[in-house]
């Protein structure tokens, strides 16, 4: 369970740290100007960035996932020993069951 946690955990710090280095190895150097048309330079540029962008909103929600599949996990193993503690104490109370 730790290690798919920690395995999740490095996959989000690992989109985390390239999603900056795509960035900057995009930009070449040009100052960025603001316009209400984009040359088709700008338009390219963003468009390469596209597959990026995908890649972290597909891991950003494979976490999220993993988070709920975990939690839910969690929730049963302890809702489990819950009634096991239950049926334990009730022995205890009551001797003839």
């Amino acid at each position: 369970m730790r290690s798919i946690i920690i395995a999740a955990a490095a996959i989000i710090l690992l989109a985390a740290t390239l999603a900056p280095v795509a960035v900057a190895a995009a930009y070449d150097g040009a100052p960025i100007v603001s316009s209400t048309v984009e040359t088709p330079a700008q338009q390219q540029r963003g468009e390469a960035e596209l597959p990026w962008l995908f890649a972290v909103y597909v891991i950003t929600w494979a976490a999220f996932f993993a988070y709920v599949f975990i939690m839910s996990r969690r929730q049963r193993e302890m809702q489990r020993e819950i009634d096991t503690l239950k049926r334990a104490l009730d022995a205890k109370i009551d001797p003839e069951q």
